[in-house]
């Protein structure tokens, strides 16, 4: 149940983006982020994701960590509330979950729709920006830090379904540090990333999942 749970917020999450600028000081500087992220070859940050569901009152609080190696490497670990483990390596991606203790694979190229979500996140993390220059009208929020937001166009296909979405970027501006999606339907979430190390080597135990089955 968790595990499904998890991909809806994360499929729903990662379909967002695809940008577009229309004001004039947005394009040079989504091109000075893309060049200063691109200096970022391995990564390890902390994550508190929060969903907030209009029929509910209480909000859905996962906690983990992010791991990513250039070229091709990506794992996504959900510490709280249960476990959740997420790899992916080249076109392979592994899930196991604490509720079922069993490891799902997967090809991405096999699943389309997963494809383009997990796609759609290597473009955040990556800090790819300028590849998705089509669906979304971008603003400058804020500079000192900064904080960008999009929202889609009529014809993008998140129209009907994302109202919004800002990303603050850390003072350095060589990271994100907080991403805000706000759906029509009133839903919400938001991801915040804290600890975050750049550069730095990764234990490879962050690419392997739980051994107990």
């Amino acid at each position: 149940m968790f595990k499904r749970l998890f991909l809806a917020i994360f499929t729903c999450f990662f379909l967002a983006p695809a940008l577009s600028y229309s004001n004039p000081e947005v394009g040079p500087l989504l091109k000075r982020l893309e060049e200063k992220i691109s200096g970022v070859k391995t990564l390890e940050t902390e994550f508190i994701q929060e969903k907030k569901l209009a029929v509910f009152n209480n909000a859905v609080v996962l906690e983990g960590k992010v791991f990513i190696q250039e070229p091709d490497l990506f794992s996504w670990h959900t510490d709280k509330p249960v476990r959740y483990v997420m790899v992916i390596k080249g076109d392979i991606i592994k899930q196991w979950d604490e509720d079922t203790k069993q490891v799902q694979s997967l090809s991405l190229s096999r699943n389309p729709t997963f494809l383009v979500a997990v796609n759609q996140m290597k473009v955040w993390f990556s800090g790819n920006y300028t590849s998705l220059l089509k669906d979304y009208e971008a603003r400058v929020v804020t500079s000192q830090p900064i904080v960008l937001e999009f929202t889609p166009k009529p014809s993008a296909a998140a129209f009907n379904i994302i109202k919004k979405v800002r990303m603050a970027f850390q003072e350095d501006e060589r990271y994100i540090s907080r991403i805000d999606i706000e759906e029509k339907n009133q839903d919400s979430t938001s991801l915040v990333f804290i600890n975050t190390k750049i550069n730095a080597p990764i234990n490879s135990s962050a690419w392997e999942l739980p051994r107990h089955q």
